[in-house]
């Protein structure tokens, strides 16, 4: 009887490292296809490759500002799926409000080079962060994470903090954590609810934001959908009562994850635009 105990905890303990080790992949799942084409929205962006500092080559698009004078320049980390070819739907309206947004593909991704891990990623929006501010906008940058896109831009905003200067940080249904996400992950099946611990044995956070009181005095704004399955929204409330102030939470009834600014005929675009003008003003 004490062998088989003996067989059954090794076989859990097994089985709860496979599942977090499937816990960090399963923070990644790229395609490398094309799945929309911008021309179809009448939308022309510019291709742009940039070299990471580990050698990897990142590609994005820029779409300019269809106003003459542009309000800023928006640098957007998407999430976790797919591939910018799809994410930049979430802004293809930004433009036609006067804001550049530039967005890219993680390694691994799309026509980007290389693997897909946090290390790679934050070295990716630190290029693109760079490559913005030297041959774009020499404006403070607007930082916009979404989903996994968040953790990245936290960090990515702590990499060039002194050397690039930054106007605002929306970080939108995301985690501060990549340990904390895995056990969250555990705590929705109750089969893996007792493994929860294993993941911070397992998952690293040494490409996750040191502390999000560092990103003070650059404004941040937290958005989360009430009704997000995919990234609950008590990770924003805690992110949100982590950081130091300037800072807004904004939960929005029923939303879920990704369809935020397709709701109620687009209602929360003007709402966000409201809040880069008072931004901008209080930061002048």
């Amino acid at each position: 009887m004490a062998n088989f105990t003996s067989v059954c905890r090794t076989f859990l303990k097994c089985v709860a490292l496979l599942l977090l080790m499937g816990c960090q992949s399963f923070f990644y799942y790229p395609k490398k296809e094309k799945l929309f084409d911008p021309t179809s929205l009448r939308m022309q962006p510019e291709d742009v490759y940039l070299k990471t500092r580990s050698g990897e080559y990142v590609h994005g698009w820029f779409f300019a500002s269809q106003q003459s004078d542009s309000k800023g320049t928006l640098l957007f980390f998407h999430g976790n799926a797919e591939n910018l070819t799809s994410h930049f739907l979430m802004f293809q309206w930004l433009p036609a409000q006067g804001y550049n947004f530039f967005v890219f593909d993680y390694p691994g991704y799309g026509a980007s080079s290389g693997k897909p891990d946090p290390k790679g990623s934050v070295e990716a929006g630190v290029a693109a962060a760079e490559y913005l501010y030297e041959f774009k906008d020499s404006r403070p940058l607007i930082l916009y994470g979404h989903s996994l896109g968040g953790i990245v831009a936290m960090r990515t905003a702590e990499e060039v903090q002194g050397r690039i200067p930054l106007r605002n940080i929306v970080i939108e249904a995301s985690f501060a954590s990549y340990k904390e996400m895995g056990r969250q992950v555990m705590k929705r099946r109750w089969w893996t609810w007792p493994l929860q611990p294993l993941s911070y044995l397992v998952i690293s956070d040494q490409y996750a934001p040191k502390s999000l009181k560092s990103i003070s005095p650059t404004p941040l704004l937290f958005i989360h959908g009430s009704g997000d399955r995919a990234v609950e929204v008590e990770s924003s409330e805690r992110m949100y009562a982590e950081a130091s102030f300037p800072k807004e939470l904004w939960v929005i009834p029923e939303g879920g994850h990704g369809d935020l600014y397709e709701m109620n005929h687009g209602e929360l675009r003007e709402q966000f635009l409201s809040y880069l003008s008072k931004t901008s003003t209080a930061s002048q």
